[in-house]
């Protein structure tokens, strides 16, 4: 019984270390892949669920100096990340003003509908735990999305046991109401190393994007 737990262990901590810029550091190039595919935020109001320590949207921020942003992340206790911290983040990287950290669940957004030009997410919809349909969080986060408006999700999409049959999620969000809605894997889209590509990892990984 020992073999599976100490398996598992290993490929975690590797995970962390190949995440970390001291290792492979691929959180940044992974949130570099994501800020790649936003096209229409020369300005507007982009949002960010489940922002971490404001690494991406910090990154957005820099790409994009006319846009205004807002960063959602629930921060629980079991997270390193605080709100305290992403400001202090965005000071340093000098955008401070130019981005709003709000706490709040991905499932239960505190925004009118259609009030973003871009939405992202990055690895934020499976760790949800106030709603187990995991279809209904990725509709929450389009709801506030505008007519028109452009969304980047990196998500487990893959993972049946999280949110069912790919097709059967594709043809939901299609049906949804979507006028543009591509799937990439993640694996296609940069080179990770073998571990990472293990299911418990990054293995069932795709990013999601389009336009409502």
């Amino acid at each position: 019984m020992a073999l599976p737990f100490i398996y598992i262990t290993c490929i975690l901590a590797y995970s962390v270390y190949q995440f970390a810029p001291v290792g492979g550091n691929y959180q940044s190039k992974i949130h570099d892949l994501i800020v790649s595919k936003v096209n229409a935020a020369k300005k507007g109001n982009i949002l960010d669920i489940g922002t971490g320590s404001g690494s991406l949207i910090i990154k957005l921020a820099k790409t994009f100096p006319n846009s205004y942003l807002t960063g959602i992340d629930y921060w629980g206790g079991n997270w390193e990340y605080s709100k305290a911290q992403c400001q202090q983040n965005a000071e340093i990287e000098g955008v401070f003003d130019r981005i709003d950290f709000l706490k709040a669940s991905a499932s239960a957004l505190p925004f009118n509908d259609d009030e973003f030009d871009v939405i992202v997410s990055c690895l934020t919809f499976h760790e949800v735990k106030d709603q187990s349909n995991k279809t209904e969080v990725i509709k929450e986060a389009l709801r506030v999305l505008r007519p028109g408006g452009e969304f980047v999700f990196l998500d487990l999409f893959m993972d049946e046991k999280i949110f069912g049959d790919q097709s059967e999620l594709l043809n939901v969000l299609k049906k949804h109401g979507e006028s543009e809605l591509n799937s990439y894997k993640l694996a296609n889209e940069m080179k990770l190393p073998k571990l990472l590509l293990n299911k418990k990892v990054l293995g069932n990984a795709m990013i999601l994007s389009g336009r409502k």
